[in-house]
């Protein structure tokens, strides 16, 4: 028992994280070619696939939802198992290519980096419009707020957990993690609103709701499988006036990641009263539209999608 003053010491599952996630970054430091070499052979084999989801229990799960995913769009069996070692390759690589891009030479950056749709973004700050990074558990999307802050971007990346610090790794000064847990506080959403209304950049995630019933998400079939999409980064856009930019990181040939910004989903130049029905019919033609964009992706690339 802590005394008086002191802080609580943590958990022994959260010393085992924070272990795990010291350990990425000390691994991240081999040269990539080893990395991606090794890992791949555990990404196609048996054995190598039993240690990966013994060390990252969700991949597991997500397996679980992937080939429910996999049936319902009929992929055939090559195209199936190129989607299998997608999601081994994810699970393995996301946290060792996190720690790797925090420490990387902008040349090295580069190379591995490979970049559509940027002029999608310089659009909308060259306009002096606050924007909205649309976020999703989609491959390897979570770099994405750290390649972008080390652009020069001042990003303010809402997450569940700030991985970069627990790992010990040092962060840009143009990017704010600001962990909401369990939801947003009413702290978080003022900071949010003041970002925006600065015309800054909010990277929030939007295929995930934190509470999965209730009246601040909305369901929708794809493929005859229900997701329930939350209605919080439909909020920030509606309330702040921001273009919603989805975005997608997946990993290409040789563990390059290739980075796609879609085009803005623009909320209603006159949005409606907070609590009428036209303002919840605005909320859900913007989730709706977020949505069909990620359903789009999934079909391109049915490996890369992390629901469980």
């Amino acid at each position: 028992m802590s005394s008086v003053g002191q802080p609580a010491k943590p958990s022994l599952k959260l010393e085992k994280r924070l272990r795990r996630l010291r350990q990425m970054r000390r691994l991240a430091m081999v040269p990539w070619p080893c990395l991606w070499l090794v890992g791949n052979v555990l990404c196609r084999t048996r054995w190598g696939r039993r240690r990966i989801v013994r060390r990252w229990p969700r991949v597991g799960h997500q397996l679980n939802f992937s080939r429910r995913l996999f049936a319902a769009l009929r992929l055939p069996p090559d195209r199936a198992e190129h989607a299998l070692t997608q999601i081994y390759q994810n699970g393995l690589f996301q946290q060792l290519l996190l720690a790797r891009l925090a420490a990387l030479s902008p040349r090295n950056e580069a190379r591995q980096f490979e970049v559509t749709g940027w002029e999608h973004l310089e659009a909308e700050r060259a306009a002096g419009r606050p924007v909205i990074l649309g976020g999703s558990h989609f491959g390897v999307n979570r770099l994405f707020c750290l390649w972008l802050a080390r652009q020069g971007v001042e990003v303010l990346s809402l997450a569940h957990e700030d991985q970069l610090q627990k790992m010990g790794a040092t962060k840009p000064t143009t990017l704010e993690v600001v962990e909401i847990g369990a939801g947003f506080t009413v702290e978080t959403a003022l900071l949010v609103m003041r970002h925006l209304r600065s015309g800054g950049c909010l990277q929030v995630t939007g295929d995930w709701p934190i509470q999965k019933q209730g009246p601040h998400s909305y369901e929708r079939t794809f493929r005859g499988i229900a997701r329930r999409y939350p209605q919080g980064m439909a909020n920030f856009s509606l309330t702040g006036g921001a273009a919603i930019l989805p975005y997608f990181c997946t990993l290409g040939p040789g563990g390059k990641v290739r980075i796609e910004i879609h085009p803005p989903l623009r909320p209603p130049a006159q949005p409606a009263r907070a609590g009428s029905p036209e303002r919840e019919a605005q909320l859900e033609d913007l989730v709706h539209r977020f949505a069909a964009v990620l359903e789009a992706e999934i079909e391109r690339s049915p490996g890369s999608p992390r629901w469980m």
